[in-house]
């Protein structure tokens, strides 16, 4: 599993204040005061949703056929390092 930019524990925060914008502590803060009042639910809807996140982004990247390379810029520098490991190769055949 990847998880997301600065995320801490599973990601789920991190993750839906990406998606929506939010600012990442207003929501941890959020949480932790879910946490205090209803332990037992905020645990639950955290599993799920890291469990939701979890799935949800192997089946993108499998969609993507980027194996968990997010950007452009990373599949190229990638694919520029295999294409360096190959010459490489060849030059110590010779």
């Amino acid at each position: 599993m990847n998880r997301s930019d600065g995320a801490l524990l599973a990601g789920v925060c991190s993750g839906i204040a990406q998606a929506f914008k939010w600012n990442v502590w207003v929501l941890r803060a959020l949480f932790a005061a879910f946490l205090l009042i209803k332990t037992f639910w905020a645990v639950l809807v955290y599993a799920g949703l890291a469990l939701l996140f979890h799935f949800g982004n192997e089946h993108q990247e499998k969609k993507s056929g980027k194996e968990g390379l997010a950007s452009p810029e990373l599949s190229e520098r990638s694919q520029r390092i295999s294409d360096l490991e190959k010459r490489f190769e060849e030059l110590e055949g010779r």
